[in-house]
């Protein structure tokens, strides 16, 4: 049965937006067309996770946003869609949307290597202190370590 619920949802999906994207076609035509930037990312993104294509996908969509506005201020037609594809302040938007994804998708290794990186060092200085507290406590002896060979005193 787990096999059929797989098959079906997506089927289910294609029959529910075929026809809402056809409704609702200049709207369809608009955003796809703006996206565009978002199915590059798509081809050249080879992470399993998908990380560089939701960034800027998101960020993408946000940048058509302005687009949208444009077309929903006009009478639905395919003459509005030229008309709104024809803006470069759109296409201005939609692209700077789409760099904004990359910059953040490639600024934020070195960002979460930093704290990544202060966080151990934090660890560390707290595993310090709490080592000196039990040299303080139990003697030197809890600082060797118990499979080592002991030395002699004289």
């Amino acid at each position: 049965m787990g096999q059929t619920e797989f098959t079906l949802r997506p089927k289910l999906m294609l029959m529910l937006l075929i026809p809402l994207a056809l409704v609702f076609f200049p709207t369809t035509a608009v955003v796809t067309t703006g996206m565009i930037p978002t199915l590059v990312a798509l081809v050249i993104d080879g992470s399993p996770r998908r990380y560089l294509t939701i960034t800027v996908g998101g960020f993408n969509l946000v940048g058509c946003s302005y687009f949208l506005h444009l077309l929903w201020e006009m009478p639905q037609g395919l003459s509005s869609v030229m008309v709104v594809l024809g803006s470069s302040y759109g296409w201005l938007y939609a692209l700077l949307g789409a760099g904004c994804g990359w910059l953040l998708f490639l600024g934020m290794p070195p960002v979460i290597r930093s704290i990544a990186s202060a966080q151990a060092k934090i660890r560390l200085f707290r595993l310090n202190r709490e080592m000196e507290r039990m040299v303080e406590d139990w003697g030197p002896e809890v600082t060797s370590r118990a499979d080592a060979p002991t030395v002699a005193r004289k």
